[in-house]
């Protein structure tokens, strides 16, 4: 390679973490993902590379995880927890077993920091291997309701590595072909299966003293089999005192909403309890 070709392969590397250091420097909402990626994998100052890690979590860009992956295998420790905790908040279920390798990282903060990652991918279970086949039916006779709940309830189960979430069989949904393997998996005891039911039930009480919302979340756990075995049940209520006044039924619907709000992480943690137990 000849003097000026050297000069210039230079150049471009000094431009580049340049913008990497504009974009770290400009502020919030501001930074770019693809140099924030060539400065956490070129950068020799660990102090950028570190600084490009958490940035990257911070902007939620998924361009980001290829970079932040690689990274795992940085020579700092600093880099490396970043990285781990970043793909965290990136939900970057691929990286998973990168991580779990991590938790014999000779680090103790690497450690430390693969330990609280997992817990937002299910756990240290989600290391052993295994995924679960899990179907969720949420039952209410309020059909807006019943979106919220679901929507809440895989939402929550999307951060779980182990999960494979499945839909209720409905006959002749084409849609149903990928879920119908998964069952026949679980019906021949190769894939850990769990049926999640939970019925929402809300009452509205108004008497002269004031306005109450009340709300219920009847959850019930079976395994999977041939056939549905019962594991478990459970009931979670909550009220919300509207006060006194009239009280239209849009703020009503609101209340209601923010009622069951309240209760689904109680029951999604309870299930997710459940679920570092199945194998």
């Amino acid at each position: 390679m000849t003097v000026e070709k050297r000069r210039t392969c230079r150049r471009s590397t000094v431009q580049r973490w340049a913008i990497a250091a504009a974009c770290l420097l400009t502020g919030p909402g501001t930074a770019a993902a693809g140099p924030l990626a060539d400065a956490l994998l070129t950068s020799p100052n660990f102090k950028v590379r570190l600084k490009a890690a958490t940035e990257l979590g911070r902007i939620r860009d998924p361009k980001g995880v290829a970079a932040l992956t690689r990274a795992l295998g940085d020579e700092h420790a600093l880099v490396r927890g970043a990285a781990t905790a970043s793909l965290g908040q990136l939900q970057a279920t691929e990286s998973v077993p990168l991580i779990c390798t991590l938790r014999a990282d000779n680090d103790a903060f690497v450690r430390g920091a693969a330990e609280r990652t997992l817990e937002l991918f299910g756990g240290p279970s989600v290391c052993q291997g295994s995924r679960v086949f899990v179907e969720f039916e949420v039952i209410s006779p309020d059909a807006r309701l019943r979106r919220f709940v679901e929507n809440r309830m895989l939402e929550r189960a999307s951060r779980h590595a182990r999960v494979v979430v499945g839909r209720p069989v409905e006959g002749g949904d084409p849609s149903a072909r990928t879920d119908a393997e998964l069952r026949a998996d679980v019906t021949a005891g190769r894939l850990p299966g769990v049926a999640f039911s939970l019925k929402v039930a809300t009452h509205v009480q108004r008497e002269t003293g004031g306005t109450r919302v009340q709300c219920q979340l009847g959850q019930t756990v079976y395994e999977l089999r041939k056939e549905r075995i019962l594991r478990g049940s459970a009931t979670q209520r909550g009220e919300i005192d509207v006060g006194r006044g009239s009280v239209s039924d849009q703020a009503i619907d609101g209340h209601l909403q923010e009622c069951v709000s309240a209760l689904v992480p109680v029951v999604y943690e309870s299930f997710d309890d459940y679920l570092k137990g199945v194998r």
